[in-house]
């Protein structure tokens, strides 16, 4: 949820408030959607603008848990669910929303480490080393906070996150921005990771209060994501507020109600906050204030034992809404995304963001149908029935309520609970024939785990919106190839110096293809210097065209687990690096593919240059003709800025007006949430 202004205050008196605490031999419990976040933004040598670095990202993730592991540290990953107790967060969720969207068109090289954009495919990647470190990880039915604190208690050690809400909760946190993860400090019996740690007992003595009973109220009055603010903001001209210059409005708030709550109980302080409001607006403060209390005391109770305690909790749970056993187990090893259970129970699906052109159709828009057959699936008997979405159009949010049948598809879709009787090999085809629309041509012949991948390329291919041409598949094969064959031999290269150092040492002719490969690609790791500095030179339409991939990819991913088909499928961090992959797209646009692609991998005799022929050739043969419809136009060259022409629109604009040729439904489907008003009305 977060108390605003919480973390910041006790940080800013941590002297007072928080110990100096070394690190070692314990379980942690750690809050899994806060460690993302902070890690992703944490991560040094990415860039934001480009769809996602996702094997830097990984290399990092691997560092933190290497280090865990070596100060004998026990962790131990709960993420957040996909279901919202009584919609109390459906207002927040959709301002949220619309913050990403603006992120997600407004995002560029020059003002990437100023927002916060999350690429698609990041948990799953995430997930995928989480699994190679076998760390215990467990996803809840709601969101988490109430469970970490539970199990936190029941294992009496601390949780590890930046969530201002735990502060409040009797439970000893650690806040992850204290964490000096960059390495270890030696101790008498190992090694351990310096940080600060909080506990409740010091944060009372410190600003004088008995007990932690007002806690949850203060925050409700602050405002978190079950209360807005904006509705108490009368009760704090009539309490005093500090003055002091070293705090800032929020903080001036938090120590003025501090002392303002002090020797009350929560229903005398109840009280006194109505005094201070209209009486036509009583009922409308007390419920808001109610369901919020209501909201900490549900995640403020009860002690776990184990992870095993948890895990049983949430399949149970899930279990009693008629969702097969085995499907609820998936669930909470965080097999299957949050959102698919909100897909089942309430037939809403959230709003999914990523790097996009704002002239351009959603990036999800070309693979909905197969979020229909996730659907379609998941509802087991439906015929025809709504999904309620949420989408980007233009720079708007809007919802649209997909029509959705069963009759729609080539293949006959089964209901989830006949998918346990079907055979490994069964569901295997069943995900292709969807995929694919049963026409599958040689991708059986790829190895096994980039069968899922290059599925979806066809796909992509097929149905996009912005008209896939042969050099975005090949900069994505290359950069696949690079990933997945030429990094594992040769290692992570830095520094051309090192690079070409490791060229004159090699002798094996075999090993020199891919050190020759890396150095024909080097270039392909950066950001164009001119492009930090003249954003004109950033093409978004190639970075939404592989956008349109990673949604493919995401919605065939999840099809997958929820088929629980077996096929195994390599992590985005073996085949996707978005800046590599933009700067070889860019430069296979002006060049004729094979002369360039035997420069790039050093001959036509090669197993590099073989490999690519053999991928991309599956793939041509299953793609249109269109594919090919296009001219090289030779080298980039920099671009250079032009005043636009009065009374004449921009294509981004034109783009824009025809944009609903791409959507799903009718316009009467289609509903802006675009100001505060319709917020408050969403449903």
């Amino acid at each position: 949820m977060g108390i605003k202004g919480l973390s910041s205050y006790i940080q800013a008196k941590c002297e007072k408030c928080l110990e100096d605490y070394k690190l070692r031999n314990s379980n942690i419990v750690i809050d899994g959607s806060n460690l993302l976040h902070y890690l992703y933004l944490a991560c040094p040598k990415q860039n934001a603008c480009f769809g996602g670095d996702y094997n830097i990202f990984c290399d990092y993730v691997r560092e933190i848990f290497r280090l865990l592991k070596k100060c004998n540290i026990n962790a131990i990953v709960i993420f957040d669910g996909g279901m919202d107790v009584e919609d109390r967060k459906q207002k927040t969720r959709l301002l949220r929303a619309k913050q990403k969207i603006v992120a997600s068109i407004k995002v560029k090289p020059s003002n990437q480490h100023r927002m916060s954009v999350l690429p698609l495919l990041l948990k799953i990647a995430f997930l995928t080393v989480l699994k190679e470190f076998n760390i215990e990880i467990v996803q809840c039915q709601y969101e988490a906070d109430g469970d970490l604190a539970s199990l936190a208690r029941g294992l009496k050690c601390p949780i590890v996150s930046n969530d201002s809400d735990f502060y409040v909760m009797d439970v000893v946190v650690i806040p992850l921005s204290l964490m000096e993860l960059t390495g270890e400090v030696k101790c008498d019996d190992g090694f351990a990771i310096q940080c600060k740690i909080f506990y409740m007992a010091n944060f009372l003595k410190f600003i004088g209060h008995e007990d932690a009973s007002i806690f949850p109220l203060m925050g409700t009055l602050l405002g978190n994501d079950y209360a807005d603010r904006r509705l108490f903001e009368n009760i704090f001209s009539q309490i005093h507020l500090p003055k002091s210059k070293s705090l800032n409005d929020q903080h001036r708030k938090l120590q003025g109600l501090l002392e303002w709550l002090k020797g009350q109980t929560v229903d005398e302080a109840i009280d006194r906050i109505l005094m201070f409001v209209k009486k036509i607006h009583h009922i409308e403060v007390e419920v808001a204030i109610r369901t919020s209390l209501n909201a900490y005391e549900d995640e403020n109770n009860g002690q776990m034992n184990s992870v095993i305690d948890l895990r049983e909790k949430v399949v149970t749970s899930l279990m009693k809404e008629g969702l097969p056993e085995w499907f609820c187990s998936l669930y909470a090893a965080a097999d299957i995304p949050p959102w698919v259970l909100e897909v089942m129970l309430s037939h809403k699906m959230p709003y999914q963001s990523q790097v996009e052109a704002v002239g351009s159709s959603n990036s999800f828009s070309c693979c909905s149908d197969l979020l229909k057959a996730i659907a379609l699936i998941c509802w087991d008997s439906k015929i025809d029935c709504q999904l309620k979405t949420l989408w980007r159009k233009n720079s708007e949010l809007v919802f649209k309520n997909l029509k959705i049948s069963r009759l729609d598809f080539l293949v006959t879709l089964p209901g989830l609970s006949s998918v346990e009787a079907m055979k490994p090999q069964e569901r295997q085809q069943l995900l292709f024939d969807i995929i694919l629309d049963k026409n599958i041509g040689r991708i059986l012949e790829l190895p096994t785990k980039w069968q899922l991948v290059f599925a979806t390329v066809v796909h992509w291919i097929r149905h996009s919106h912005c008209r896939v041409r042969s050099y975005h598949v090949d900069g994505l094969v290359v950069g696949l190839i690079y990933l997945s064959m030429v990094e594992p031999r040769i290692g992570r290269v830095r520094s051309l110096k090192r690079l070409e150092n490791n060229a004159n040492k090699a002798k094996d002719d075999s090993l020199v293809d891919y050190v020759n490969m890396a150095k024909n690609t080097f270039k392909f790791q950066e950001i164009p210097v001119r492009m930090l500095s003249h954003d004109i030179n950033f093409d978004r339409d190639i970075v939404h065209v592989l956008a349109e991939f990673q949604a493919t990819f995401y919605f065939a991913h999840t099809l997958n687990r929820v088929l629980d088909s077996g096929l195994p499928c390599a992590s985005p961090s073996d085949f996707y690096w978005g800046t590599f992959i933009y700067n070889a797209v860019c430069l296979f646009k002006g060049y004729e593919r094979l002369s360039l692609a035997e420069k790039l991998f050093s001959g036509t005799t090669s197993l590099l240059f073989k490999t690519f022929q053999q991928y991309t050739e599956i793939v041509y043969e299953l793609a249109p003709s269109s594919l090919m419809d296009w001219v090289p136009h030779g080298p980039n060259k920099p671009k250079k800025r032009t005043k636009k022409s009065k009374g004449k629109s921009t294509a981004a604009e034109q783009v824009s007006s025809s944009s609903e040729e791409y959507s799903t439904v009718n316009d009467s489907d289609v509903e802006l949430v675009g100001n505060r008003f319709k917020l408050l009305t969403f449903t």
